[in-house]
């Protein structure tokens, strides 16, 4: 109701501006805001399409059993990551054959593959990147359906128990499941449960279900073997061969599902270089489609609402555009003295200013509470930049090889990090300037030419609140720090250190927090007791070297120590891999409602998980 009112009213008040408010303007400062506010009720009408109703979905019952292949795509990814990636793809309970895809071609990664009978297919040259992987692969497999992963993507055991149901449906070609993240103190975070995919996954990609418009996101999405074949596989044209094969797909005339429920956990840009890297081949990927047969705008076979779809999706590489317009028109005001349009200030009181508070209410509904339009903000000045590149390389394309996003790294903000945001930084040094100089002019000090005190006042005021905005974003990246290169997983499991009862609050492969009774100089070593459920169902004892890093009193009777892991066996090694990437991450799917509560591990391993939660009061006291 509330975007629907809003768009209504949003269509009078720009009549209202086209026809009334002219008179008196300058014509191009005029002409530039008049569409930019256009493009700003375009973006709220392409996010109302998508965002209108979100539907749930349903685990659809098993029918025909295809046979599945499980391709995981990597190039140059540490072994540890890999390693959780394929200890996932063993505990899939559906019948499957893994297939580890290496472009880098390296004897450790084919080790590794043995190690957990998955197959180990890699090519001689890398033609193509990840479609060419992809593609090469088809020609050596069998599987009818396929589930694509990233190096870093942690299936939970029931992933395809849960989608593989949709192919029941004839038409189906590809269904695609949510992209979550197990390192929540990534760069892309705003908080633990929320990221800057969140909106993306948790309501534009459920609203593209309701137009057959979900488009495959890179991985941990299924696909029909039948249907690539007959689309003469994963698209090579462009960098963006997710999002260029959806489109052939559809213009096929098949379909496309999403499943909205989380059931892999990948790896989010763990710094501000990554992240930005990581969008920038999104960005140019994804626009260079427009240059392609496929382009949404004339590709035959598409429907109405699936061109409508895709390019809602397209449009928000275009807004960093109409922002800068909007500062350019102020910038100029400030320091001119022109305006772009003439308005008493009843009439902004009757029509702009209902418009504004509308379109802001409506943005903040439709957003499902997955994300805030402070963060929305916040993101959108990150990415201004690479995406308004991005834009002018549709007119002179600029050619760049395909690079993969680094899964570690650390962020030390303060400058270096600032000055990766130089059109920020330009936007914010003009906007500053065109205040001071005006200020500067009011007060008598220098000259400028004349303005009215209304559009002063409100100059000043959009002036001040976009300084608000840049300095606060530019604040947040230069306030980051982030040296860990692995999340410490929240953990509540009881263990025994030094003959004393402790309790573990969080834990990595090679690190743990623990709360004890007895402090620990900071350098000791001692022995870490602890018996830990995994996720087939199973609990492993073992005993670690556990070195003391830091200790702080909690309360008078207990201490924080945090320290490393001296972790020699490779079983256990696995064992600490699969309890932080599925049980762990498992426990807090379903606490946050993203998981179906469906039982994978046996009781006693429930009852082990009872029992450590009720040994927190022993150790915490």
């Amino acid at each position: 109701m509330a975007a629907g009112i809003a768009l209504l009213w949003g269509v009078a008040y720009l009549c209202w501006r086209a026809v009334f408010t002219w008179h008196g303007a300058q014509p191009g400062l005029f002409g530039v805001l008049y569409a930019s506010e256009v493009v700003g009720w375009l973006t709220l009408a392409s996010f109302a399409f998508l965002a209108w109703r979100i539907p749930r979905s349903e685990r659809p019952a098993i029918g025909w059993r295809p046979t599945v292949d499980v391709l995981v795509c990597t190039y140059d990814e540490a072994p540890e990551i890999l390693t959780a990636t394929l200890i996932g793809c063993d505990r899939l309970r559906y019948p499957h054959r893994t297939w580890v895809l290496d472009d880098g071609r390296r004897p450790e990664m084919r080790d590794l593959a043995a190690r957990f009978g998955a197959g180990y297919i890699a090519r001689a040259t890398n033609e193509h990147a990840k479609a060419g992987n992809i593609n090469h692969a088809l020609g050596g497999t069998t599987g009818q359906v396929i589930l694509i992963l990233d190096a870093d993507h942690v299936p939970q055991p029931d992933l395809l128990d849960a989608t593989i149901g949709y192919f029941d449906d004839p038409s189906v070609a590809l269904v695609q499941t949510p992209h979550d993240f197990s390192n929540r103190d990534s760069f892309q975070h705003f908080d633990v449960d929320r990221h800057a995919q969140s909106m993306f996954f948790e309501v534009i990609l459920p609203g593209k279900e309701r137009h057959n418009g979900v488009f495959w996101c890179g991985s941990a999405a299924l696909v029909l073997r039948r249907a690539l074949e007959d689309i003469g596989g994963i698209a090579i044209e462009t960098i963006a061969e997710d999002f260029h094969t959806s489109i052939r797909l559809h213009k096929a005339g098949w379909r496309t599902r999403y499943h909205h429920e989380t059931l892999v956990q990948g790896l989010a840009p763990h710094d501000l270089d990554s992240f930005l890297l990581q969008r920038d081949r999104w960005a140019r990927g994804n626009l260079t489609v427009l240059r392609t047969p496929e382009s949404p705008v004339i590709a035959s076979g598409l429907s109405l609402k699936q061109r409508a779809s895709y390019l809602s999706s397209l449009l928000g590489y275009f807004l960093p555009y109409q922002r800068l317009a909007q500062i350019a028109v102020l910038v100029t005001m400030l320091t001119t003295g022109m305006v772009p349009f003439r308005a008493t200030p009843w009439q902004l009181a009757i029509l702009w200013a209902p418009w504004m508070l509308l379109e802001v209410k409506a943005s903040s509904l439709l957003c499902r509470r997955e994300t805030t339009l402070w963060d929305g903000s916040y993101s959108s000045l990150l990415t201004m930049g690479i995406y308004s590149r991005a834009v002018l390389g549709l007119l002179r394309p600029i050619g760049r090889s395909f690079s993969v996003t680094p899964k570690d790294g650390v962020d030390t903000g303060g400058w270096r990090a600032v000055a990766r945001l130089r059109l920020v930084l330009v936007m914010g040094f003009a906007v500053a300037t065109a205040m001071t100089l005006r200020l500067l002019t009011v007060v008598g000090l220098i000259w400028l030419p004349a303005l009215g005190t209304f559009p002063l006042l409100v100059g000043f005021a959009l002036a001040g609140w976009e300084l608000v905005l840049i300095t606060a974003a530019l604040a947040r990246v230069a306030q980051r720090h982030q040296i860990r290169h692995h999340y410490r997983v929240p953990v509540a499991l009881a263990a025994t250190l030094n003959d004393a009862i402790v309790r573990l609050v969080d834990l990595t492969p090679t690190g743990a927090g623990i709360i004890g009774p007895v402090p620990m100089e900071p350098g000791s070593q001692t022995g870490l007791q602890l018996d830990l459920p995994l996720s087939g169902g199973t609990v492993r004892s073992m005993r670690l070297r556990f070195t003391v890093a830091s200790c702080q009193e909690v309360s008078g009777r207990s201490w924080r120590m945090g320290g490393s892991l001296d972790v020699t066996s490779e079983a256990d090694r696995e064992a600490l891999i699969d309890h932080c990437q599925l049980v762990g991450a498992r426990w807090r799917l379903i606490g946050s409602g993203r998981l179906v509560d469906v039982p994978i591990v046996a009781d006693r391993v429930n009852r082990h998980l009872r029992r450590s939660r009720g040994s927190e009061a022993v150790a915490g006291h």
